[in-house]
């Protein structure tokens, strides 16, 4: 049997393609983000210096301290003692001129205090109203934690948005690490006002600088102390020469009364008008601050939390919109 070879027939294929090895992708740089956290930082950089808010913050932090004795539930109390041993002793010395057991001119010293006492003892009842009804908002403020170092947290974050957003821009490794780093700051940020209790105490904090205002003057602690001067001479004479031509009765008590409490009397008058003239500083420069949102028709006070709020609501946003993206993905 014979094998007979057949041709072979040429196979037309399509060319394979060539072998191409996958290059990993890179993360693409998101640059609107970066610079918006650059322009984040550079704000809070310069504004908290420009608007002072580091001297007004500390200032406000001094006077809310050095208030602090003047307003505990059993100081005011006994403020408000102080006061009826005053209103007591004027009405009584007024009953003995009345009756005749004093002639006028005898007493120099009292003339003089009897002419002035109703209106010493007015503005004495406005200066302890006005510290007694702002107590309840005062404790508030007081109760918030680190006031003076927000200026500092304002501060810290934008050196750090100004970090991450050169980081991003120009930076070959850690954008994720720093994109992380800012998100938990924003975070921090935003809930620091209602964790610390300031957004709770921004509406008490601007009643309280409301209340305070006519007393918190140069003009007002003049008048205070001469008022003071006027009191401490007029104890004097009761004290010594005035009480022997006083009759035994309601006024000799009355009289008695005061001249005998007249040393925590005047201890406390002395200690809170001084609190009050040491402290025109730091209330000019809490006002100062309370003032700054004025053009915006709203407290700086009350306005100062939700500036946190928004600064940390941006940044968080920034730092979730910066985050590296591989190319490809969605």
């Amino acid at each position: 049997m014979t094998i007979v070879e057949q041709p072979l027939v040429a196979l037309d294929l399509p060319p394979a393609p060539p072998v191409v090895r996958a290059v990993p992708s890179s993360p693409t740089r998101s640059k609107g983000p970066a610079v918006g956290l650059l322009v984040v930082g550079v704000l809070l950089v310069v504004a908290p210096v420009a608007a002072g808010l580091f001297s007004k913050a500390a200032a406000g932090k001094q006077m809310i301290d050095e208030f602090a004795p003047h307003m505990t539930a059993g100081t005011l109390a006994r403020y408000g003692d102080d006061l009826r041993y005053l209103d007591r002793a004027a009405a009584a010395v007024d009953s003995v001129y009345a009756a005749g057991h004093v002639a006028t001119g005898a007493f120099p010293i009292l003339d003089t205090y009897r002419t002035q006492s109703a209106a010493i003892n007015r503005r004495a009842a406005d200066l302890l109203d006005r510290v007694g009804s702002t107590a309840p908002d005062y404790r508030r403020v007081a109760a918030v934690g680190g006031f003076e170092r927000i200026p500092f947290l304002l501060e810290a974050f934008g050196i750090l948005a100004l970090y991450a957003g050169c980081v991003l821009l120009f930076g070959r490794r850690g954008r994720g690490a720093v994109v992380v780093l800012v998100l938990t700051a924003a975070l921090a940020l935003a809930v620091y006002p209602f964790l610390s209790g300031l957004e709770r105490s921004a509406a008490p904090g601007h009643r309280m600088l409301g209340a305070l205002a006519p007393v918190m003057t140069p003009a007002s602690v003049a008048q205070l102390q001469e008022d003071f001067v006027v009191l401490v001479e007029a104890d004097g004479a009761l004290d010594t020469t005035f009480r022997p031509e006083v009759p035994p009765g309601p006024a000799a008590a009355d009289i008695g009364a005061l001249v005998g409490h007249w040393p925590r009397i005047s201890s406390d008058l002395a200690s809170l008008v001084g609190a009050v003239n040491d402290n025109i500083g730091n209330y000019d420069a809490l006002r100062g601050l309370d003032r700054l949102s004025e053009p915006l028709g709203v407290p700086g006070l009350v306005a100062f939390p939700w500036l946190l709020v928004a600064t940390g609501g941006v940044g968080a946003a920034l730092a979730v919109a910066a985050r590296p993206k591989r190319r490809g993905d969605t």
